[in-house]
């Protein structure tokens, strides 16, 4: 894993807690000290995650759809 800030890979966890359906862990880099979080999902939750999103771009792109229509015939 590389930094955000400055790409260097060597970085160290400084802490981790579990949750419910994932894991948060916080990160610090060695070479510039930034820090950031890093959540890790199971596949199981990861494929819930995609799906849902492709529902709601589906939703997205249809209500677009009938509002384009709708002010067309308007």
């Amino acid at each position: 894993m590389k930094c955000p800030a400055c790409t260097s890979t060597e970085q160290r966890v400084l802490s981790t807690r579990p949750g419910d359906a994932r894991i948060t862990r916080l990160r610090c880099c060695d070479a510039c000290g930034h820090r950031w979080n890093t959540i890790e999902l199971s596949a199981q939750n990861l494929t819930r995650m995609e799906s849902a999103v492709a529902a709601v771009r589906t939703f997205t792109s249809l209500s677009k759809e009938f509002e384009d229509a709708a002010a067309t015939h308007s």
